[in-house]
């Protein structure tokens, strides 16, 4: 896991531009979104798959964002200092945050940023923060309030602050 280190003066953090910020906002509106043209510009400028769902309140802070196909991403905030990776049909439910950076204690000034891999077939239930270098492995669920500060396996039902592994699950198919 390689960190990315932001310092004044140094190597500027990634950001989307005027425009695309713009879009942002204009998915807020009521109808917008709706209409087939803007949803697929929308999804094009954030390289969103078509088959991912976002709401209004989506947000995501940089180009740095890999979504797999069958996404539902409802009102998350990424933060994309350094790049996310998000699999094939995962579920995120409401109010949740990827956050890839962290302010450097000795130098406030100092974002480091370390990147989110977040695998296949993963449900993030409501009100869930993912922070710096996490993984979260295939086939596992992240309960409600959950802050996520290290490595998740696959299969596995975790929670709590911070979130630990609870018990393992076996998908039925």
């Amino acid at each position: 896991m390689a960190k990315i280190v932001y310092k004044i003066g140094g190597l500027e953090r990634p950001h989307f531009s005027k425009c695309e910020r713009l879009f942002l906002k204009l998915n807020k509106l009521p109808l917008l979104p709706k209409i087939a043209v803007f949803r697929k510009l929308i999804y094009k400028i954030y390289n969103i798959p078509l088959s991912t769902l976002i709401n209004r309140d989506f947000y995501c802070s940089a180009p740095n964002v890999t979504v797999g196909e069958n996404v539902g991403l409802a009102d998350t905030f990424i933060l994309a200092y350094a790049p996310v990776v998000i699999g094939t049909n995962c579920s995120f439910s409401f109010r949740n945050m990827i956050i890839t950076s962290t302010h450097d204690l000795d130098d406030f000034s100092t974002v480091i940023a370390k990147p989110i891999t977040i695998g296949n077939n993963v449900w993030i239930t409501t009100n869930v923060m993912i922070l710096p270098g996490v993984t979260i492995g295939d086939n596992t669920v992240i309960g409600a309030g959950s802050i996520v500060t290290k490595d998740i396996p696959s299969g596995v039902f975790a929670t709590g602050n911070p979130c630990i592994v609870i018990k393992h699950i076996n998908f039925k198919k």
